[in-house]
């Protein structure tokens, strides 16, 4: 092998390929990317760094954030139905906020995410008032601020068209409560698709953009397929809201239609789809997204704060859809720390779960890691440690835990202090 740029030595390298090889020994990067992982005696390499026995792991992928509401960070400390936070506590919170409010929302999440060892976050964006200056100086100072973090980011920004006249009595109760505007969650059609058309045009680097609208309830036939036929990497929405006709949508015959029918019939289902929570889906809902390869996120922390009394997680691992882990909003879950989401997906599981098996720690390192890049369209870039791959990984202090397996290790015994050195292309973005 030449002469290589990095190589990490005395390490155990958790690789998370497909054979999820542990080589205790070292990895070797090479102009952004992992050149080789290995045992024995390392390669010549222009720096090498001593790991002194400890982990090394891609890094975290979090599949579906909000980096808008940070600071509604911590508010909720008493559960609340979830069109009450929706409008009472998320909307209050963004439609606050100023074009540097929301930069510095973005920096934020992002110093977090480093601390955490997550180097991937798809951020569901939202300021409200789509079609606004405000709007379009808010999602330039975000993409900037992305562009600058060091990490990979995934804007989706958020785009609607209708309100359901059943959610009336909430929307009425969040403008009673003040600083709240209901006419600013939605836009004309024509003017949300060409917000999240000219939205594309801001990816650059490790910045992409993915279409995205709010909920399906809160989007016409006419806009989901017009966010489908977008040219963007991957398309998001949240399908944790409403039971068939709940939010009034009816289906050609006249009937409610089930939202995951209705993306169905409208087109927008495909391996490009990135549908977070899942938590309102049924069996036939769940072979319909694993049918067109669609991907799910789990975002255990949230719902568990939110207080739901269960975990779909097992269910949507038995109907093959592939699952990613996320950290969802700072105002559900303030600390951006993976280890806590895989801990609390654990937790959650093995209390209320689904399906016949329940998850292990090293399931859910898969969700965090090479799972979680399949959903958001990176799987052949991140996600594990493979020859050719970007050198996006994390190193952990060596663990008084080493009698565990070290899949277990990062799980159940990882500190947040624990992380030495995060790389993003083979750049640090943290160093201790």
């Amino acid at each position: 092998m030449s002469v290589i740029d990095l190589v990490i030595d005395d390490a155990v390298v958790v690789t998370m390929d497909a054979a999820r090889r542990v080589a205790r020994g070292w990895i070797a990067i090479r102009d952004g990317a992992v050149a080789a992982v290995g045992e024995g005696p390392a390669p010549a390499a222009n720096e090498r760094i001593d790991a002194r026995g400890g982990i090394v792991h891609p890094g975290f992928v979090s599949a579906h954030t909000h980096s808008m509401d940070a600071a509604a960070a911590g508010s909720l400390d008493v559960s609340a139905p979830f069109f009450d936070w929706l409008f009472g506590t998320y909307y209050r919170t963004v439609l606050a906020l100023t074009p540097a409010d929301a930069a510095q929302a973005v920096h934020r999440l992002a110093a977090d995410a480093a601390r955490a060892g997550i180097t991937t976050v798809l951020d569901c964006w939202g300021v409200g008032d789509v079609g606004t200056r405000r709007a379009d100086a808010a999602f330039a100072a975000s993409a900037a601020a992305a562009r600058t973090s060091g990490i990979r980011w995934i804007l989706a920004p958020m785009v609607s068209d209708r309100l359901p006249e059943q959610w009336d009595p909430w929307l009425r109760a969040a403008e009673r409560a003040g600083g709240f505007r209901r006419e600013a969650l939605v836009a004309p059609t024509e003017t949300a698709l060409r917000f999240a058309a000219s939205a594309l045009d801001a990816a650059a680097g490790r910045l992409s953009v993915f279409a995205c609208t709010e909920l399906p309830e809160m989007a016409s036939d006419e806009l989901l397929s017009g966010l489908a036929g977008l040219d963007a990497p991957g398309v998001t929405t949240h399908l944790c809201a409403s039971d068939a006709g709940a939010a009034g949508i009816l289906g050609p015959d006249g009937r409610g239609e089930r939202a995951v029918a209705r993306l169905e019939r409208l087109g927008v289902l495909g391996p490009r789809l990135v549908g977070a929570h899942l938590s309102a889906t049924d069996a036939d809902d769940r072979e319909r997204l694993a049918s067109h390869g669609c991907g799910g996120v789990h975002c255990a922390a949230s719902s568990m704060y939110a207080g739901s009394g269960r975990s779909a997680l097992g269910e949507l691992r038995e109907s093959g859809i592939g699952i990613g882990l996320g950290l969802d909003n700072r105002s559900l879950n303030t600390p951006a720390d993976m280890v806590a989401e895989m801990r609390h997906a654990l937790a959650f599981d093995r209390a209320v779960g689904t399906g016949a098996r329940r998850v292990t720690a090293s399931d859910l390192l898969a969700h965090a890691t090479i799972d979680a890049a399949g959903v958001v369209g990176m799987a052949e870039l991140v996600g594990s440690l493979e020859p050719g791959k970007r050198a996006d990984l994390v190193l952990r202090a060596a663990s008084d835990s080493r009698s565990m397996p070290p899949e277990a290790q990062i799980v159940l015994a990882s500190r947040p202090d624990d992380v030495q050195l995060v790389l993003v292309d083979g750049e640090p973005v943290l160093t201790r």
